[in-house]
């Protein structure tokens, strides 16, 4: 696994088990619901780099002959798992704690505790997200962060920005809620927060989800990149014609290629061959990510 992505997960990881714990005692301190919805976003949040961790593990075990083309997928199952339990844990809850408080408010109490915790984890979760965003960094090069989201098959660290941006959004919903109850008095507000953030919850789990989704039914890598590696093979002076280029991800910036291409003519099959194993070679090391090539010689049609 990357360091990048390592430093990320261990860094988010660390913040939301303090924030969580954190916000269970001040939640249980003031009685203030859309805090407890965030406590258990925190704790939610907290399985899921888990989660992730143990995905990105399985994704660097080599090649076996039941899996072939090694277990790199591993990390878009954690994630997709993480998209649920976003879903299921996080925002149904909330949705559910939030209605209740509205149709049976209850005034929460020692706000000003509140207010001070919600400050000091929207601190900790902006550092979280600083690191998740440098570590994208190099990849995401001048795509804006959202192209690079859908983009990106380093899921892991997708997950944990998105994660990061959530948790964000939820603070800033919760502070907001609790303000309004403190100044004004009534309650309806803290059930109000609690069911925004649920459904922001919900909204951040169907973007993970759809992503994962379609990296895991063997989704192709950006347009970009297909058309970068068909003008290199294009540039070999023995090639004449690229025929068909098939690239796929099969895991965290890992690529499977095929290519069937139209050779100059060779003296014989020896030949042919090492032209085919010196093209291999050239595109290797110039697109580390492609992990499995295949080049098939053919004709173009007459």
């Amino acid at each position: 696994m990357s360091t990048a992505s390592s430093r990320a997960l261990a860094l988010s990881l660390g913040a939301n088990l303090g924030i969580a714990l954190a916000k269970f005692a001040v939640a249980a301190f003031t009685g203030s619901a859309s805090l407890l919805t965030e406590a258990v976003h925190s704790t939610a949040d907290c399985g899921n780099q888990v989660l992730l961790f143990l995905g990105m593990q399985q994704a660097q075990k080599p090649p076996t002959p039941r899996h072939p083309l090694g277990r790199g997928q591993a990390a878009f199952v954690a994630s997709f798992l993480v998209a649920l339990l976003l879903f299921s844990v996080g925002g149904i809850y909330s949705v559910v704690e939030g209605i209740h408080k509205i149709r049976h408010p209850e005034l929460p109490h020692h706000l000003g505790w509140a207010v001070g915790l919600l400050l000091f984890a929207l601190v900790l979760e902006g550092i979280s997200m600083a690191g998740a965003m440098r570590a994208a960094k190099p990849e995401q090069g001048r795509r804006s962060l959202l192209r690079y989201m859908r983009e990106s098959s380093a899921t892991e660290l997708v997950v944990v920005l998105a994660e990061d941006a959530a948790a964000l959004l939820g603070l800033t919903i919760a502070l907001i809620a609790v303000i309004l109850v403190w100044t004004t008095g009534n309650p309806v507000w803290d059930g109000l927060g609690s069911l925004l953030i649920g459904l922001l919850l919900i909204a951040v789990a169907l973007f993970v989800g759809t992503e994962v989704t379609s990296l895991l039914l063997n989704e192709a890598p950006p347009l970009a990149m297909r058309a970068r590696i068909r003008a290199f093979v294009r540039e070999d002076p023995e090639v004449e014609q690229v025929l068909s280029l098939i690239a796929v991800v099969i895991g965290s910036e890992r690529l499977m290629v095929s290519l069937q291409v139209q050779f100059k003519n060779q003296p014989d099959g020896d030949a042919l061959v090492e032209t085919i194993n010196a093209l291999e070679k050239r595109l290797r090391g110039a697109f580390p990510q492609i992990q499995h090539l295949f080049v098939e010689p053919d004709r173009g049609k007459a």
